[in-house]
């Protein structure tokens, strides 16, 4: 295995996204948006799914797959719906990105500040954590809720460096998808790519690229 080795003397916080980049979860994610369209008669080719989903919020989303502007209950009642699918499909099966707890425990230990920025909603967001055993290791969890733009609007990453009170250039970023790795960039900071959902010609933006956090060296 192929081990990449990043230099962070001058990193003072590490931000994590968390569907595909802590959790390998996306496929189910997928699963679920499909279940969700097909109960309501809605149909995307991969194509149109991966361009017009991935990495979105889910009120962009929704307002794609209806094709028009919805009211706050609406957005809350169809959220739940499609979070509460993917739960229930992913549960049985849900486990971290190789290395994950070994590279939080490695960043702690250089007294590095963690945090994580993510479009998951709250509800997930405690699934994956309290499944990861991860829920007290990080000092500021953003979410959906948090930011008025998605990525790859930088906001959440901005918004995170200034809760933690660390220059944007002094962190480090994991993220997965296109949007979220423009994010991290359009942010100012240092994006570690990783290969779990998208290939290495679609995170190029990215610094450097891993497939998980146990090709991950940190000097």
């Amino acid at each position: 295995m192929d081990r990449i080795t990043i230099n962070i003397k001058n990193i003072q916080a590490a931000i994590f996204d968390m569907d595909g980049t802590m959790i390998n979860n996306m496929s189910y994610h997928k699963k679920a948006w499909k279940e969700f369209l097909n109960r309501h008669g809605v149909s995307f080719t991969e194509e149109e799914f991966s361009h017009k989903i991935s990495g979105k919020k889910n009120d962009q989303i929704f307002e794609i797959v209806f094709g028009r502007k919805l009211t706050q209950d609406e957005l809350e009642k169809y959220t739940e719906e499609k979070e509460a699918l993917y739960r229930e499909l992913y549960k049985p099966e849900i486990q971290e990105v190789k290395g994950l707890t070994q590279i939080i425990n490695e960043l702690h230990s250089k007294n590095i500040k963690l945090a994580i920025a993510t479009t998951a909603p709250e509800k997930n967001r405690t699934f994956g954590l309290n499944a990861l055993h991860l829920a007290e290791r990080f000092e500021v969890i953003l979410g959906d809720e948090h930011v008025t733009n998605g990525k790859p609007n930088p906001e959440i990453y901005l918004e995170t460096a200034k809760r933690l009170q660390v220059e944007p250039e002094n962190c480090l970023v994991f993220e997965d998808t296109p949007p979220g790795v423009e994010a991290g960039k359009n942010a100012g900071m240092i994006v570690i790519g990783i290969l779990t959902s998208h290939s290495k010609e679609d995170l190029h933006k990215a610094d450097y690229l891993i497939n998980d956090f146990a090709e991950l060296e940190l000097v």
